[in-house]
């Protein structure tokens, strides 16, 4: 199995270029054959289910593959609310990583430099 590239870039999922752009189900935006609308989970304190954040990036891979997309635009946190950054990121470099997949590359669209910086850094630490 290869992994994907994966990138992060400032900005938003639906201006970046790739076969296929994942949103969450509840978000604003055209919907076109390029792009997919999947269940996020929400949070919820003291601790979110990370299992549910896990089967979020299962399916946008899942679609993914469906679609025999090459490449992935995935926004900064595929969540509805807010839910904690190094949680999203541990597991979804963990879901991306070991998830078998037609993809090659995935670029993740964050909406703010401290966002980017704790996705920078999660690429960092994934070996």
């Amino acid at each position: 199995m290869r992994r994907p590239r994966v990138r992060v870039v400032l900005g938003s999922p639906d201006d970046q270029p790739g076969d296929l752009v994942i949103l969450p189900a509840r978000s604003d935006g055209d919907v076109g054959p390029s792009v997919a609308r999947i269940a996020a989970p929400r949070w919820r304190p003291p601790s979110g289910p990370d299992h549910l954040l896990a089967q979020a990036y299962r399916h946008a891979i899942e679609v993914a593959n469906e679609r025999q997309a090459r490449s992935l635009v995935l926004p900064g946190a595929l969540v509805l609310g807010s839910w904690p950054m190094e949680d999203v990121t541990r597991v979804a470099m963990t879901v991306l990583m070991s998830t078998p997949s037609s993809v090659r590359e995935v670029t993740i669209a964050v909406p703010t430099a401290a966002m980017l910086e704790i996705w920078a850094e999660a690429l960092v630490r994934e070996p």
